[in-house]
């Protein structure tokens, strides 16, 4: 994906008693080696610092990280875009009542910080896909930059999984390329062992399309693999090489087979995500029911957002739930049933 657009912050009523993990448990790794405290950077401006400047330990003591946990405390979110953030638009903050132990100390002081049990990496943005909602041409990196995805790894790595633990660690692939083809990522995961991490916990995503060729990367892995989220995006086989573009419906039906018979065996989590916008918002429903031909566990409907492949006059009108979109009415119609349903997740201010 390309550049995080700017969003404007929302006038949203101060969240005070309702809490975020994610400043206290979670550290996000960009394909520079910027480091956030938040899963989405797309959802607030939380960087702070970079893997290849700082430890880690800087990073987490550091006057921006104290004062992103203090906006968390106070219940002023000053730093996140409330209306974007998908735990605020769906009312998932935790409060006193389930806050874990660990973040339950800090909530007492912001200068208090603990190593992070969820760590999520982007790899470089080499993807076999080119969709359009995404980026405007297929993306494979040279030499020179695929050294340097490599050292950003091997840093990483370093920073973070130098020593053993047995401490729970969930490690989270990010979409901003294809993690089965990515260099960066397959050689992160090849180096990590169960051996000297046995309490890891992983979560790819993915389009699935490279899933059965390159399977091999993390099969060491497999039984730590707690979450494969497939980006699908349609329903029917035209929509889909229209939206995933370079992909076909036969490959994704196999890739679908592929990772069902691996979810009955290894038994993890299978969610399946739509990026929705005027090319596919009529199959939201038909949608669902695909996801449960194949045993998907989770349906997520995501609202699309413009990462500058589009100029703002073209996005409005993919984005059909842009105000002044004429089928904004009957795309509600759709995403309201659909929130009716059992196992869905919604990202993005669908109102």
């Amino acid at each position: 994906m390309q550049t995080i657009p700017i969003i404007p912050k929302s006038s949203t009523n101060n969240l005070k008693g309702k809490y975020c993990l994610s400043p206290f448990v979670n550290t996000h790794i960009d394909t520079n080696g910027n480091v956030s405290l938040c899963p989405c950077p797309g959802w607030g401006d939380t960087k702070v610092g970079n893997v290849f400047s700082q430890s880690l330990d800087q990073m987490l003591s550091s006057p921006k990280a104290q004062s992103i946990r203090q906006s968390i405390i106070d219940g002023t979110y000053q730093y996140c875009f409330k209306n974007k953030c998908a735990l605020i638009i769906n009312d998932r903050l935790n409060t006193r009542d389930n806050i874990p132990e660990n973040v339950a100390k800090q909530l007492e002081d912001s200068s208090l910080y603990s190593m992070p049990r969820e760590i999520e990496l982007h790899g470089d943005q080499t993807c076999n896909l080119s969709c359009p909602s995404c980026r405007t041409h297929i993306i494979k990196l040279d030499e020179d930059e695929i050294v340097k995805q490599e050292k950003t790894a091997d840093i990483v790595f370093q920073n973070i999984f130098s020593q053993p633990s047995d401490q729970p660690i969930h490690l989270i692939t990010s979409g901003s390329g294809e993690v089965f083809g990515s260099r960066l990522l397959q050689g992160f995961l090849k180096k990590l062992t169960l051996t000297n991490f046995p309490n890891l916990k992983i979560s790819l995503h993915s389009n699935g399309l490279l899933a059965e060729k390159n399977w091999h990367c993390i099969e060491h892995l497999e039984p730590a693999i707690d979450v494969i989220v497939i980006s699908v995006d349609a329903a029917r086989p035209a929509t889909y090489e229209k939206v995933r573009r370079g992909g076909t419906w036969p490959q994704i039906s196999n890739a679908l087979k592929f990772l069902q018979h691996k979810k009955q065996k290894i038994k993890f989590k299978f969610n399946a995500r739509m990026i929705v916008q005027h090319s596919n918002f009529q199959e939201i429903l038909e949608f669902y029911q695909l996801c449960k031909f194949y045993n998907i566990d989770r349906i997520e409907y995501s609202r699309v957002t413009n990462w500058n492949t589009w100029n703002s006059k073209e996005f409005k009108t993919h984005d059909v739930f842009d105000v002044m979109h004429p089928e904004k009415n009957m795309a509600l119609e759709l995403i309201n049933q659909a929130k009716l349903l059992p196992g869905t997740w919604f990202e993005g201010n669908f109102n």
